[in-house]
C-alpha cells in the first residue's frame, strides 16, 4: 500500500482532493481495494478547502459506505461553494450522496444564473444530462444559450448539443430553424445545411437552406462553392442550378469555361452553348483564346460556325502575340487609374480588343473600391467605358451611383453635363434628364428648398442639353419664387447667359421695380456691374430704379448712387439740380450734393 512517504506514480499527478478522489474511485473499480481507496481520502479530505474537492471526497467516502462522512463533506462543500462551476460539482454531490434530485436541480439553477457564455452552458446541460439526466432542465440550459449565439457556427454547436446530449432532435431542428431566419449569407447558409445533415439527416431541411444560398450568392465564388455543394449532396438539379447561378455572376472567360464544363457534364448543352458565348465576348489573351478553341473543340464540336470563328481569333491573337505580351506587360506595371485607362485606350487603338480594354478599365475601377466616392476620381472611368466600350449597362451603373451620390449643386450639374455629352448620346441625354426630373422632384417637396435651388437646376438643365424651353420653364418656376431684387436679378442674369436678352430685359426691369428704397437700388446696380453689361445699360437701369422711388430722402439716397456706383458726377450734378426742389436748403442735402456732385456748382453760383 501506498504511504505519504512513498508515492505511487499516479498519486504524484494529483493536485488537489478532486484528483485524489478521481483515482480512489479507480481504486474502486474491479479489482476493487477499498482499504488504499479509504487511505487516500483520509489523507486529503481534511485539508480540502474547495468545493469541487470536498464534494468530490463526499462521493468517494459515499461509494465506501460511510454516509455520515460524506454528508459532512457535503455540508462543508456546501457552505464553501461561491461560483457556478462549484454548484455544478455540489450538484453533483448532493445527487449522488443524498440521491435528493430536487437539491441537484436547486444547485444546477443557482449555477445557471452565473452561467452566461456558449461552451460553458453546453458543458452544463451535458452535466445535467451525465448526472441526473433532467432532459427539461438540460432543455433550459440550452435555451438561455440561444441568447448568446449569432453566427452559424455557434447555432450548429448548440443543435448538436441539443440532439446529442439532451436527445432532442425536434429542439435541434427549432435551432436550426432560428439560424436560418436570422442568417443570410451563402457561408452562413451552407454550413448550416451542412450541419443540418449531419446532425438531423435531414436532406429536405438543407435543401431549402441550400436553395437559400443559392437565391442570395453575390458572386462567383460563392456561387462555385454553392456548385461543390451541390455535387456533394449528388443533387443534379440543384447543381444544374447552381451552375446556371455562378454563369450569371461569372465575368471572366475561364469562370464561363468552367461552368459550361459543368453543365455540358449534367447534359444542359443550350446552357453550356449560352456560357461559351460569353466566355468567347470576354476573351482578354492568348491563352484564354486557346482554352476557349479548346473548350468549343470539346463541347460544341458540331457547330461548324462557331468553331471557325473562334480558331480565326485564336490566330489572329497568335498573330499578335507579341504586341499582347508587350500590352500584358504594362498592364502588370500599372498602379493607378490613370495608367490602366490609358492602356485601355491604346489596345482600343492598337489591338481593336474592346475586351480588353474593358479588362483594364475594370482593373482602374476596383482600385476605387472602398474609397469614399467622388464624381469628379469616377469620372475619368465613366468616361474610359463611354470611348472605349459598347456597355451601356455599365455606363448606367456608373451614372446612378454618381447621381446617388451627388448631394451637392456642384457635382450634380457636373454628372448631368458629362452624361448628356456622352457618345452615348441616347442612354446619356435620357439618363439627364431622369435625374433632373428626380432633382426638380425631390425640390417641390422640400419646404427649405429656395429660389436659388431652382435657378440652379435650370442653369444645369441648360448647361447639360441646351434645351431653352426646358431652361425657361425651370426660370419661370424660379421667378414665382421670388420675393426680392437679388433673385429677379439672379434669374435674369441666368436667362443672359443662355442668350434670351429679351427675358433677361425683363427680369431686370422687375429687380429694377422691386426696390423699394435708395439702398435697394444701389445693391441692384453693384451686382448688375458684377455681369459686366456696358455703361449706358448700367445707366438704364439705374434710371429705372430711380423712377420708381417717390420719398425724397430714398430719391437723394439715389442720386448718391449715381457717384458711389457708377461714378457718373455730371448725371449726378443733373440730378441733385432735381431734387434741390424738395430740399429747400436742408444742410444734409447740402454737404451730399457737395461731396458727390463735386465742388463745380459752387462755381457756377459765385459768377453771377
Amino acid at each position: 500500500m501506498a504511504t505519504r512517504d512513498t508515492l505511487s506514480p499516479q498519486e504524484a499527478q494529483c493536485n488537489g482532493g478532486a484528483d485524489y478522489a478521481a483515482l480512489a474511485m479507480q481504486a474502486l473499480q474491479e479489482p476493487a481495494d477499498a482499504a488504499y481507496a479509504k487511505e487516500l481520502m483520509d489523507r486529503v479530505a481534511d485539508d480540502c478547502q474547495f468545493t469541487k474537492d470536498l464534494a468530490a471526497c463526499a462521493i468517494v467516502y459515499k461509494a465506501l459506505g460511510e454516509q455520515s462522512r460524506a454528508e459532512a463533506l457535503l455540508q462543508t462543500a456546501e457552505d464553501f461553494c461561491m461560483s457556478g462551476e462549484e454548484q455544478v460539482a455540489l450538484a453533483e454531490a448532493k445527487f449522488k450522496v443524498l440521491g435528493d434530485k430536487a437539491a441537484a436541480v436547486g444547485a444546477y439553477e443557482k449555477a445557471l444564473k452565473e452561467t452566461g457564455n456558449l461552451d460553458p452552458l453546453i458543458d452544463l446541460a451535458k452535466n445535467v444530462m451525465n448526472v441526473i439526466a433532467d432532459s427539461a432542465f438540460a432543455k433550459k440550459v440550452l435555451e438561455k444559450a440561444e441568447a448568446k449565439v449569432s453566427r452559424a457556427v455557434e447555432y450548429s454547436k448548440l443543435a448538436a448539443a441539443a440532439a446529442e446530449h439532451v436527445l432532442d432532435k425536434d429542439y435541434a431542428a427549432a435551432i436550426f430553424s432560428k439560424a436560418a431566419e436570422k442568417l443570410s449569407s451563402v457561408p452562413d447558409l451552407l454550413s448550416l445545411a451542412g450541419e443540418v445533415t449531419k446532425t438531423l439527416g435531414d436532406p429536405q431541411k438543407a435543401k431549402a437552406l441550400y436553395e437559400r444560398a443559392l437565391a442570395g450568392a453575390t458572386d462567383f465564388t460563392a456561387a462555385k462553392t454553392l456548385i461543390e455543394s451541390a455535387r456533394q449532396v449528388g443533387d443534379a438539379a440543384f447543381m444544374q442550378a447552381a451552375l446556371k447561378k455562378a454563369g450569371d455572376l461569372a465575368s471572366a472567360t475561364g469562370e464561363y469555361i468552367e461552368l459550361a464544363e459543368g453543365l455540358a457534364s449534367v447534359g444542359d448543352k443550350p446552357g453550356a452553348t449560352a456560357l461559351l458565348d460569353r466566355a468567347e465576348d470576354a476573351v482578354a489573351g492568348l491563352d484564354e483564346m486557346q482554352k476557349l478553341v479548346t473548350a468549343v473543340e470539346t463541347h460544341l464540336a458540331d457547330d461548324t460556325e462557331r468553331l471557325t470563328r473562334v480558331k480565326t481569333k485564336l490566330e489572329k491573337r497568335q498573330a499578335n502575340h507579341a504586341r499582347y505580351m508587350e500590352f500584358q506587360q504594362l498592364e502588370k506595371d500599372a498602379v493607378n487609374v490613370k495608367q490602366f485607362l490609358t492602356l485601355a485606350d491604346r489596345v482600343r487603338l492598337e489591338l481593336e480588343d474592346p475586351f480588353y480594354a474593358a479588362k483594364l478599365i475594370d482593373s482602374a475601377e476596383k482600385l476605387l473600391d472602398g474609397t469614399a466616392y467622388q464624381f469628379s476620381r469616377y469620372k475619368p472611368i465613366l468616361l474610359a467605358v463611354d470611348k472605349n466600350l459598347d456597355d451601356t449597362e455599365w455606363l448606367s451603373r456608373l451614372l446612378d451611383r454618381a447621381a446617388e451620390n451627388a448631394t451637392d449643386f456642384v457635382a450634380f450639374k457636373d454628372l448631368v453635363i458629362s452624361a448628356a455629352h456622352l457618345q452615348h448620346r441616347e442612354l446619356g441625354v435620357s439618363k439627364a434628364r431622369a435625374y433632373l426630373a428626380a432633382r426638380e422632384a425631390a425640390l417641390a417637396s422640400d419646404p427649405h428648398a429656395s429660389v436659388y435651388d431652382s435657378a440652379k437646376l435650370a442653369e444645369a438643365s441648360f448647361a447639360a442639353t441646351q434645351d431653352m424651353a426646358e431652361a425657361g420653364r425651370l426660370l419661370e418656376a424660379a421667378r414665382a419664387q421670388a420675393k426680392d431684387h437679388f433673385a429677379l436679378t439672379h434669374i435674369g442674369r441666368l436667362y443672359a447667359s443662355m442668350g434670351d436678352d429679351v427675358k433677361a430685359d425683363e427680369l431686370y426691369a422687375a429687380a429694377a421695380a422691386s426696390c423699394s428704397d435708395g439702398d435697394a437700388c444701389i445693391q441692384f446696380i453693384d451686382r448688375l456691374k458684377g455681369f459686366a453689361l456696358p455703361a449706358d445699360t448700367l445707366k438704364k437701369w439705374y434710371a429705372k430704379c430711380g423712377d420708381h422711388l417717390s420719398k425724397p430722402a430714398d430719391k437723394l439716397r439715389w442720386a448718391e448712387g449715381i457717384t458711389d456706383a457708377l461714378n457718373d458726377k455730371v448725371w449726378a450734378a443733373d440730378a441733385y439740380a432735381q431734387l434741390a426742389g424738395q430740399f429747400g436748403g436742408d444742410s444734409r442735402f447740402e454737404l451730399s450734393r457737395r461731396s458727390h456732385a463735386g465742388l463745380g456748382y459752387f462755381g457756377a453760383i459765385r459768377r453771377h
